[in-house]
């Protein structure tokens, strides 16, 4: 029977390697997926990754074992996403040529307000990953990473408040914020014709 992260953890804290082996290999898909939702390019992602995880492992002694390790874990990456944002000086969001099939069933179930209503066809859809990484691009850094973690990566409200350490009523209101922003945004676009600038 698979053990608990609260037994992985003590293990780690007991001196046993596999237990926090099982810690990367449990949450590596989570970490590896925010920072290439948030930052970008596959050449920084591994980079982040395994500074995540040598944060994670530093201070795990820290960890509140009352919490869920998930969200722990998810605010050291969204930290370090965040830190390395500052470091760039602008925001990058990640190519969509490179999207899983997973990435793209979300952002295209995400958006399907808008085939409903007749704004966008089935042609339309390749063109709406290139809009949706500008628009993504327009959010601030705390906004977008709200939107990553609840949107594209599936974490309950509890569960990003925790990771952002923000109440849940200011997650709401950041996601919230982040949807009407893109959704005036690409209807804006659908229905003017307009480009997305870069800028």
């Amino acid at each position: 029977m698979p053990k608990t992260d609260e037994e992985l953890v003590k293990a780690t804290l007991e001196g046993d390697p596999h237990a926090f082996e099982e810690i990367v290999e449990r949450y590596q898909r989570l970490v590896f997926s925010i920072i290439y939702h948030y930052v970008g390019g596959r050449d920084l992602v591994e980079d982040l990754a395994q500074e995540v995880f040598l944060k994670v492992f530093r201070s795990l002694a820290t960890f509140d074992m009352r919490g869920p390790l998930k969200s722990w874990v998810s605010r050291i990456t969204a930290n370090t996403c965040l830190d390395e944002l500052r470091k760039l000086r602008r925001q990058k969001v990640y190519t969509f040529t490179d999207l899983s099939g997973d990435d793209e069933s979300r952002i295209e179930d995400f958006f399907e307000q808008f085939t409903s209503k007749g704004l966008l066809t089935e042609n339309d859809v390749s063109d709406l990953f290139v809009l949706l990484e500008k628009l993504l691009g327009r959010l601030n850094d705390k906004d977008k990473m709200a939107f990553v973690l609840r949107e594209m990566e599936g974490l309950s409200y509890a569960d990003v408040a925790q990771a952002m350490k923000m109440t849940e009523v200011a997650v709401r209101i950041r996601i919230s914020r982040s949807k009407k922003k893109l959704q005036t945004d690409l209807e804006e676009i659908l229905l003017s014709g307009k480009r997305v600038d870069n800028n």
